[in-house]
């Protein structure tokens, strides 16, 4: 019953992402495509507007991809973890120039739940290197030690930013699953670790 139940939700889960997701951006490229045909030839935005088609493309299929892997499941260790935060690293590696190592250390088993809760806490946190910092490279490590999840996003830090960081959707999220966060620099390095009991 409980295999039934997990599968019909990620059947759920899969629908959703697909229709308020992959349609959206459908909808975007599509829109960008009629803006190019519209532009002449010698316009200096074509070029622009190709690059972010090509963007949106590489999302609808990365979305697609999570989809089908959403409802048909992921098999081993950090099924569906590992392979869409190397799709995400090497999308703010394109779009931002900052390079984003991810790392597992040992044997990592997430079940659905934990999967969403990982990939959640890791975006945020990749976001906040993106939008709040000058960082060039980045790291996201995953482990499991003791019976605790253990996730940990690190990015250089420099002089302007030794004030107080507390990324609060990930403290409040860690904490509402029974963990915590805490974040700490050394070394010129800001670090966000996240240990959470499985």
């Amino acid at each position: 019953m409980a295999s039934e139940a997990a599968s019909a939700e990620r059947l759920k889960i899969a629908l959703d992402l697909h229709d308020t997701a992959v349609q959206p951006y459908i909808g975007l490229r599509m829109g960008l495509c009629a803006l190019r045909k519209k532009a002449a030839a010698d316009n200096p935005l074509r070029e622009d507007l190709d690059a972010l088609a090509g963007v949106a493309d590489g999302v609808i299929a990365d979305l697609r991809r999570y989809a089908g892997q959403v409802r048909h499941g992921a098999n081993g260790p950090c099924g569906l973890v590992l392979p869409h935060l190397h799709r995400q690293a090497a999308r703010i590696q394109s779009l931002y120039g900052i390079e984003i190592a991810i790392n597992v250390d040992g044997q990592v088993h997430l079940d659905d739940r934990m999967t969403a809760e990982v990939l959640q806490m890791a975006g945020e946190g990749l976001n906040n290197i993106c939008k709040h910092t000058h960082a060039r490279h980045g790291s996201v490590r995953l482990g499991c030690q003791n019976g605790r999840l253990l996730l940990r996003i690190e990015n250089e830090a420099c002089e302007t930013q030794a004030a107080k960081f507390e990324p609060r959707s990930i403290t409040e999220r860690a904490a509402a699953l029974g963990g915590r966060a805490q974040v700490s620099q050394c070394a010129g390095r800001t670090q966000v670790q996240v240990e959470i009991p499985i």
